[in-house]
C-alpha cells in the first residue's frame, strides 16, 4: 500500500513545490480531500500514474519519454480536510488525458497555496545572471490584507499594533519573491507611519527577512499522520 508523505509545514511544502515545478513538472492540477479519504485518492494516484516511483524510476520514465507525477499533501493546522497538489511533467501517459491540468506557466493558472501565496518566474537581479527563477510571491489579495493591517497599525495610538504587525510579517516565508514584497511593505507602512506621526522616531527598526535555506524534510506517512491527528 502506498503510505504517501503528508507535509506538514508549509513553507516546506512551498519548497517541494517550487523543487518539482522548476525539475519539468510544470502541469498540475490540485484540491482538497478528508483526511479519511486521503488514502483512497493517493492509491489511485498510485495506480494510475504511479506517483510512488522513486528517482531512478523517474529518470528511466523520462528517458522513454514517459511523464512523471508527483503527489503533495499537506495538513492546514486546525483542519481535517488534507489539500493536495498532483505536478506532472510532459511526455506520455494517461495522467495527460484523465486529469484536467493547468500550466504553472500561465498567469491565469499559476500555482496557489491558500490564497496567499503563488508560484511564478521572476528574472534574475542584476549581477545574479541572465533568464528566470522560479519563486513564491503573495497574491494581490494577500499584498492588500497586508497594507491594510499595516494601515490600521499606524493610525493606532502606541507602537504595539505596529510591533505586532512588523513581527507577524517577519515570519512571512522568506522566498525572493516574498522578500521583494516584504521590503515595498516595509517602505509603505513607513511612510505611513510618518504621515500619521509627522517621524519615525517610534518606528520599530527596520525588517530583514531571512531567506529560506534548504529545509529538512518534516513530513509523515499518511497513516502516522492520521494516528496522530486522530488522539
Amino acid at each position: 500500500m502506498y503510505d504517501p508523505p503528508v507535509q506538514i509545514h508549509k513553507t516546506v511544502l512551498m519548497q517541494r513545490i517550487l523543487d518539482a515545478v522548476s525539475r519539468g513538472y510544470l502541469l498540475y492540477t490540485a484540491g482538497k480531500v478528508p483526511a479519511d479519504k486521503a488514502q483512497r485518492l493517493a492509491g489511485k494516484f498510485a495506480t494510475r500514474y504511479a506517483v510512488h516511483r522513486n528517482e531512478n524510476q523517474r529518470a528511466y520514465a523520462r528517458r522513454k519519454g514517459r511523464a512523471n507525477a508527483r503527489l503533495f499533501l499537506y495538513a492546514p493546522p486546525n483542519d481535517t480536510d488534507l489539500r493536495w497538489w498532483l505536478c506532472v511533467t510532459s511526455g506520455a501517459g494517461a495522467v495527460h488525458e484523465l486529469e484536467k491540468l493547468a500550466d504553472a506557466r500561465n498567469r491565469h493558472t499559476r500555482v496557489w497555496i491558500e490564497e496567499d501565496y503563488e508560484l511564478i518566474q521572476l528574472s534574475r537581479k542584476k549581477g545574479q545572471g541572465t533568464g528566470t527563477v522560479w519563486t513564491w510571491r503573495m497574491t494581490h489579495g494577500c499584498d492588500e490584507r497586508w497594507r491594510l493591517r499595516l494601515r490600521h497599525a499606524c493610525r493606532t495610538p502606541g507602537t504595539s499594533e505596529i510591533r505586532l504587525a512588523i513581527g507577524s510579517l517577519s515570519r512571512t516565508p522568506g522566498f525572493s519573491g516574498i522578500r521583494r514584497q516584504v521590503g515595498d511593505l516595509m517602505v509603505f507602512a513607513r511612510a505611513e507611519w510618518r504621515r500619521r506621526h509627522g517621524n519615525l522616531d517610534r518606528f520599530p527598526g527596520l525588517l530583514r527577512l531571512r531567506y529560506v535555506e534548504r529545509l529538512s524534510n518534516t513530513a509523515v506517512p499518511l497513516t502516522a499522520w492520521k494516528r496522530r491527528s486522530s488522539r
